[in-house]
């Protein structure tokens, strides 16, 4: 124990001075910003001002007290014209400042970016981006130059609408030589028939040529009330020059139920003669409304290898979700969120039901311009516990 106090004492001994040796820049900059602000208010500028500090801290069984991360965002706007400072330092290396600004040209919207590392004094990237209408058209550019040059690249997209149907098209250009990389073309509808929504995207690259087209229907309604029960149907079908996938989901609204929306996920695996190869369902998830507030949710995985799409982790095939609202300052809700993850058996031994971990969060807000979040990972079978503590203060 006493060991546990000395490496705590000399965490925090680090963190002061790591926070001292990066103090004087935060001073430079606020005094750098506030006086750009003061000036332009003593000229009767209509100037806005705002900022947002960010610090996590996290606790491990080996690092009692460490410096996760650190920003701090500046705005200031001036009619249709705003710029941004976000600085960002993580484990207490200043690696990432970010200079921004937006600007509102009658219906041209234009935005850059420049990003560098500051503690190597070395160049990140620079992303600038047009966006304007013409004869109902959409049309967006961004460009993006980074380190190294080979992977700069300039994309123009333009998107539209005729009649019911809504259309996007991109194209994405190398621009380090400058050579076609990829593009794509999209567009979704209303079945009026069956009132679902349906979707076709086909891909292209440089380096297969034809990658894939993909065709989504959701919502199709299969009956509307059998037995209390709504269910519909959800289906993505993906052919590709080396497969073809169908995925279907069937979609549980009970009304006489308070779980209001449950999913059967499947798959349906073609070969190229268009035979099926693999027919199955492989996960369940649901949700449940209990109270004005509390929500229980739930998923369970029926293959492995889809436990990371089911369940969002890929080592546990069932997690079940509790999380709510909490009273908050200032009109906004806090929310908090407890998850338990288990593994199939043979399970860890030592574990109750196979539970393999616990995850727990909750945000609140404080006071007007200060909130504090909470985030915990707790594996059962291990000591490889994470605390992070984050502090947001807003002006």
């Amino acid at each position: 124990m006493q060991g546990f106090h000395d490496s705590c004492r000399k965490s925090l001994d680090n963190l002061g001075m790591e926070v001292k040796r990066d103090l004087h820049l935060w001073i430079c900059v606020l005094v750098a910003i506030a006086g750009l602000a003061l000036t332009a208010t003593a000229q009767g500028a209509d100037l806005t001002f705002g900022g947002l500090f960010d610090m996590t801290i996290t606790t491990t069984p080996t690092t009692p007290v460490s410096l996760t991360s650190t920003s701090i965002n500046l705005a200031v706007g001036w009619g249709d014209v705003s710029a941004q400072l976000d600085a960002r330092l993580s484990n207490s290396l200043f690696d990432t400042l970010t200079l921004s600004g937006i600007a509102l040209l009658g219906n041209v919207n234009l935005n850059s970016a420049v990003r560098f590392n500051p503690s190597t004094v070395t160049f990140i990237s620079w992303q600038s981006g047009v966006a304007f209408t013409l004869l109902d058209l959409a049309f967006a550019n961004l460009t993006s130059v980074l380190d190294p040059q080979t992977t700069s690249y300039t994309q123009w997209s333009v998107s539209g609408r005729a009649g019911e149907f809504d259309f996007q098209s991109t194209v994405k250009l190398g621009i380090c030589p400058l050579a076609f990389w990829e593009t794509s073309a999209c567009g979704s509808w209303v079945w009026l028939d069956c009132n679902a929504n349906m979707s076709v995207c086909v891909q292209f690259d440089d380096v297969v040529g034809f990658r894939d087209i993909v065709l989504s229907m959701t919502d199709l309604v299969l009956f509307e009330d059998f037995w209390g029960i709504r269910g519909s149907f959800d289906s993505t079908i993906a052919f590709s020059t080396d497969e073809k996938v169908l995925t279907p989901t069937l979609r549980l609204q009970p009304s006489w139920f308070f779980c209001s929306d449950i999913e059967l996920l499947g798959e349906i695996d073609v070969d190229s003669a268009l035979t099926v190869e693999n027919l199955g369902f492989y996960g369940l998830r649901g949700q449940c409304t209990i109270g004005d507030c509390v929500t229980f949710a739930f998923a369970d995985s029926l293959d492995d290898a889809k436990n990371s799409s089911v369940t969002g982790k890929a080592d546990y095939f069932e997690r079940f979700t509790v999380a709510g609202c909490l009273p908050s300052c200032c009109g906004s809700d806090g929310s908090f969120e407890v998850s338990a993850y288990f593994e199939r058996p043979p399970a860890p031994s030592g574990t109750l039901f196979g539970m393999g971990l616990i995850t727990a969060s909750f945000d609140v807000q404080l006071y007007s311009n200060f909130s504090f979040g909470f985030e915990g990972a707790f594996p059962m079978a291990s000591s490889d516990w994470e605390l992070a503590w984050t502090f947001r203060v807003l002006w």
